[in-house]
This record gives structure tokens, C-alpha cells and sequence, in this order.
């Protein structure tokens, strides 16, 4: 796509679409931070003289530049399967709940999908489930109520009769209601309006919530808080909002514009292999290590507190003492594997005593492939170094079924 449109559409790393292309004065007012995005690897930016080229990489999502145009990064898996994969790993509501529920769509893109389906549970929340709680409030006045703050009080004497107090009342500034308040100030971001049914929705929620009370920055400790407790009713909205809102971040551009929501597709990859293996152990018999054994510091560390003296494997399966050391990879190099990689996997073997070593790509068309990169022996243990590659954009069951055929042999051949 050009820059004759509003916005601007790439698509992540291994898409066959081209790369959005236009001309320098198209993105003058963006171009400080397109240099950020690309210094931080969200987007791949290139220039030559008066031509302008944008990619993906592993993130996608929706950036609002300064300008007030927007960047879009598609995925090149369909985002109904994308929410497959949040679900999987835990980001995402029951997809067959929201199927039903609110007919998700596979052409809309990620940031927009889930602002709508958070628009549709909020405005269902708020009809059926809104919950006022007793809630510590801090005020003044001159009718004592609660507890007196005496320090407080000491330090104001001058504004008596007002005296500070803390009491409990029933009042809807819950953290729950706050971090939906707060999710639902990102909507217009995230949502381009499309049709008029959004927008009444949207606007008909925002007057409901205008009297919730905001936090300013810092959000993150109350999301957290969110979901470990969260009242009934609220579990699907909570769930959204946290994505909604961990996957904001607005750069240091002054408050204007900047505004990113990306989802990391490198890390969903990595959680939901990991996932898959757990959910295979009891038909395959590899168990997954927990995540503390799945870091090795360098024997020379001083300090086992620096991360530069660890070696991390992303996923470490046992079974009876035999022990094999999986690396996912969110690249397209399936057969034509790094020189880093391949040593990587080598130095994992060695550090994690394990007969078996495998790079997992994400970029099979049909059905999983493999390949043996290295097959040696250190001392009397046979080692393996090899790669397969998985049809992540079908989903991940069909990952689970080329995962489960593949793992029986590798316990076969590891037994003899």
C-alpha cells in the first residue's frame, strides 16, 4: 500500500505482502517517531533519498502517530486464529464464548477485533454485572465519620472545622471498575469507527462511566490486582482489558500522538508451544521442567543475578533422565537455519545435559516438516541437533497433532 491512504498498512515479518512504500514528505511529521519504532525493532524502516519503506516485524498491532494517521501491522494469521492462541496461552476468554456470544470476524484486524469484542462485554457488564464494593475513602469534612487522620490533621489545623478523615462506603471507584474505565478511554484508539452502532455504543459508555476515577500512570500493579480477584460477571471483560491495556504504551512524544498497542507474536509463539508440550505429557511422557530449571548460569558467575551469565532454554522436557531442550524461533529461516542459531542449540545441549536439541519455526504451509542438523557423539551420549517446522496460521491444534506425531519417535529413538 501507498501513501495515497490515511493509513498506513505493513504486515509482519514472513508475510508475502509487499512492504508499504511512499515518500518522505508523506511521513515528515511521523518520521522522529518511525525512527523510534524502528530503533526499538517494533517496525522495519528503510530510506533511499526521497522513498520510504515500512515492515513488520514480530509484533503486530495499531501505532497512532503524531500526525493523527494510524500504522497498521497485520499478521499473516487471520485473527480469529490469533485469538486462538491468546486463548491458549491465557490472554483471551473461551473462543468458542465469544463465537456465539458476539460472531467474531477473521477480516477484522487484532487491535480492532478486541476493542470491539471489549466494547460488546463492557456494555453487557454494565447492563447486567456492575458492582459497587466498600471501599476505604479519604475526605474531609466537619462531621466526623470513621477515623480520624490525625497527621494529616495536625498539619492542617488551619482549615478546621474540615477535619480529615477514612471511612468505608459503597461506592463504584472499585480497581476493577477503574481498570475498565481506563481500557475504555483506549477504545477510540484502538476502534475506527466504522459503523454507527460503535460509535452510539461507545458514546453511551463513556457517559455511564465518566464518573469512575482514573489512575494516572502506574496502571500495571492494579491490572495485576484485577485479575487474581475479580467480581462476578467480570472475568471476560477483566481479561480484555488487561491486553488492551499492558499492550498500550505511549511513547515520550510530549503526551500527543505515539500511542502503540502491539502484541509480541514471538512471545505467544514461545507460551504456546510451551503449552502445547504440558498439555502432551501424559500421551508423549515428555515432562515439561519447571521454569527455574530451564536457566543455567555460566560456572564462572560471580553474581547469578546477571542475565548475561544465564543461559535460558525455552522449553526443557524430561522423561526418565533423558532430557531434550526446545528453542522457538519467530523467524522464517526453516532451512536455512542461523549459524548462531545451530550454536546455540549446541551450547544448550552441553549446559542442559540433554540427548536432544530443536529449533521450532512457525512457517509450514500444510503439514510440520523436519530436518537433522547434527547428529555426534560427546563421550558416550548421543546428541541431536535438529529443526521442525510448524502451520502456526492453522491454528493451534493442527500444531498440537504435528507436535504429538513428532514427539513419539523422539522419545523412541532417544530409549535406545
Amino acid at each position: 500500500m501507498t501513501d495515497s491512504s490515511p493509513t498506513i498498512i505493513c504486515y509482519e515479518l514472513g508475510s508475502d505482502e509487499p512492504p508499504w512504500t511512499g515518500s518522505l514528505e508523506s511521513v515528515h511529521d511521523d518520521l522522529h517517531i518511525l525512527h523510534r519504532l524502528n530503533d526499538r525493532r517494533v517496525i522495519g524502516l528503510s530510506m533511499d533519498g526521497n522513498h520510504v519503506e515500512i515492515t513488520g516485524t514480530d509484533r503486530v498491532g495499531l501505532i497512532l502517530l503524531p500526525s493523527g494517521r494510524r500504522l497498521c501491522i497485520r499478521s499473516k494469521v487471520k485473527s480469529l486464529v490469533l485469538l486462538e492462541w491468546l486463548v491458549l496461552v491465557g490472554e483471551f476468554p473461551n473462543i468458542r464464548h465469544w463465537i456465539q456470544d458476539h460472531g467474531v470476524s477473521v477480516g477484522d484486524d487484532l487491535p480492532e477485533c478486541l476493542a470491539r469484542l471489549f466494547l460488546l462485554e463492557l456494555e453487557k457488564l454494565t447492563k447486567n454485572y456492575l458492582r459497587r464494593e466498600y471501599m476505604p475513602v479519604t475526605s474531609s469534612s466537619s462531621t466526623v465519620r470513621g477515623r480520624i487522620q490525625t497527621t494529616r490533621l495536625h498539619r492542617q489545623l488551619q482549615h478546621l472545622p474540615q477535619i480529615p478523615i477514612r471511612y468505608r462506603t459503597q461506592t463504584l471507584d472499585t480497581p476493577a471498575n477503574m481498570v475498565l474505565a481506563m481500557a475504555l478511554d483506549r477504545l477510540p484508539v484502538l476502534l475506527p469507527m466504522k459503523s454507527l452502532e460503535d460509535a452510539r455504543r461507545l458514546s453511551s459508555l463513556q457517559d455511564q462511566w465518566a464518573g469512575i476515577h482514573r489512575v494516572s500512570g502506574g496502571h500495571a500493579a492494579l491490572v495485576a490486582e484485577t485479575q487474581w480477584a475479580r467480581p462476578p460477571g467480570y472475568a471476560s471483560a477483566l481479561q480484555l482489558a488487561r491486553l488492551i491495556l499492558m499492550g498500550a504504551s505511549p511513547t515520550d512524544a510530549g503526551g500527543h500522538g505515539g500511542q502503540v498497542f502491539t502484541v509480541s507474536m514471538a512471545s505467544i509463539w514461545e507460551r504456546g508451544i510451551r503449552k502445547i508440550f504440558e498439555g502432551l505429557a501424559p500421551a508423549t511422557g515428555w515432562a515439561s521442567a519447571p521454569s527455574s530449571d530451564r536457566t543455567r548460569a555460566w560456572d564462572d558467575s560471580a553474581n547469578t543475578h546477571d542475565p548475561n551469565r544465564w543461559l535460558t532454554v525455552d522449553i526443557l522436557l524430561s522423561h526418565e533422565g533423558k532430557r531434550w531442550a526446545l528453542d522457538t524461533k519467530y523467524k522464517t529461516h526453516f532451512g536455512h537455519e542461523h549459524r548462531t542459531d545451530r550454536f546455540q542449540m549446541c551450547a544448550y545441549a552441553l549446559a542442559f545435559n540433554a540427548s536432544k536439541a530443536t529449533l521450532i519455526y512457525p512457517t509450514a504451509q500444510t503439514v510440520g516438516q523436519h530436518r537433522t542438523l547434527l547428529h555426534t557423539t560427546v563421550g558416550n551420549v548421543d546428541i541431536t541437533v535438529d529443526s521442525i517446522e510448524l502451520p502456526m496460521w492453522m491454528g493451534p491444534s493442527e500444531c498440537r497433532k504435528c507436535l504429538a506425531t513428532y514427539s513419539q519417535p523422539s522419545l523412541e529413538q532417544l530409549a535406545q
